[in-house]
């Protein structure tokens, strides 16, 4: 295990409901990353990955249920997000890199065995940890993408239709005309997403753009520069797949092709309306689900 240094962090305000107290700042692979943890030590611990753009904001209407609940939330904000480090080496974006910074962190806090959940930009720290550490992943819950070989690898026609954005967000152009017009075009492109002003927070800092959004494209699914995606395994570890069919960036043909690489427990649960954000659209919804299947497993597991 890494028993890196975690420190509190400073300078972090109480926001909605997240009390600064429960922030820290802990060494990823020589990079520090903020980090959301509530709950008691022992009990047991989901680790919560958030999209793109955005911070660990986006669980805010969370965490209380699922402290509530019984369970430790541990929340790390990517890097270039939130109180994250905000590096200017686009590759230190990647996946990839998400992902190795995902385990530091639980090595870190010294958690040996955790659930885990995430979407959008963080599915790929979801399904790698997953598909990778099989011995340490006690189940995940996924917001929309399903396993990450029916998506990057040989995707649907379909999804390659609603993905056009990550082809256009390799032009720099493409910087230069999210600002334009006071962000009207990311107004749009987010359809109004309710976080708007604290997406919009982290894009006004130095660098902030490109660290918390337009990186981990260029890192990522850049078509020339991008290291080639390799398969992974076949997940065997206890599945919640969450949908709605309103997501404009996922289709649900990518839930057919991902569905084959996935081999242990499986549900399946539309969630109605919810968009791309699942959490935070609905999270009266998704809080009920999830505390639910959590429940289920832990009894699965403690043989009760």
């Amino acid at each position: 295990m890494n028993n890196a240094q975690t420190v509190p962090a400073t300078g972090t305000p109480t926001t909605d409901g997240l009390p600064a107290k429960n922030y820290r700042m802990v060494d990823a692979l020589g990079h520090q990353l903020r980090v959301y943890d509530e709950g008691p030590a022992d009990a047991p611990t989901l680790v919560m990955f958030h999209g793109a753009p955005h911070n660990s904001l986006e669980f805010r209407f969370n965490v209380p249920a699922l402290v509530q609940a019984g369970y430790r939330v541990v929340m790390p904000e990517h890097l270039g997000a939130g109180g994250s480090d905000r590096p200017e080496d686009v590759e230190l974006y990647s996946g990839y890199h998400d992902y190795e910074r995902a385990r530091a962190v639980v090595d870190a806090l010294g958690i040996d065995t955790f659930y885990a959940e995430g979407g959008d930009r963080g599915s790929l720290p979801l399904w790698m940890l997953a598909a990778l550490n099989p011995e340490r992943v006690l189940g995940i819950i996924s917001e929309n993408v399903s396993h990450l070989n029916g998506f990057f690898i040989d995707p649907a026609l379909d999804q390659r239709k609603r993905s056009w954005y990550m082809s256009y967000f390799q032009f720099e152009a493409a910087e230069e005309a999210l600002r334009a017009n006071d962000w009207a075009l990311a107004r749009e492109f987010f359809d109004c997403h309710p976080d708007m002003e604290h997406i919009m927070a982290d894009w006004e800092r130095p660098n902030g753009l490109k660290a918390s959004w337009l990186n981990w494209y260029h890192a990522t699914v850049n078509p020339d520069h991008a290291p080639k995606v390799e398969p992974l395994p076949d997940v065997t570890v206890p599945v919640l797949q969450l949908y709605s069919m309103n997501d404009p960036y996922i289709g649900p043909e990518q839930l057919i092709t991902g569905r084959e690489f996935i081999k242990g427990p499986f549900a399946l649960n539309r969630i109605g309306g919810a968009g791309h954000f699942i959490a935070r659209n609905a999270h009266d919804v998704f809080n009920r689900e999830v505390i639910k299947w959590l429940g289920d497993r832990e009894s699965e597991r403690l043989g009760n």
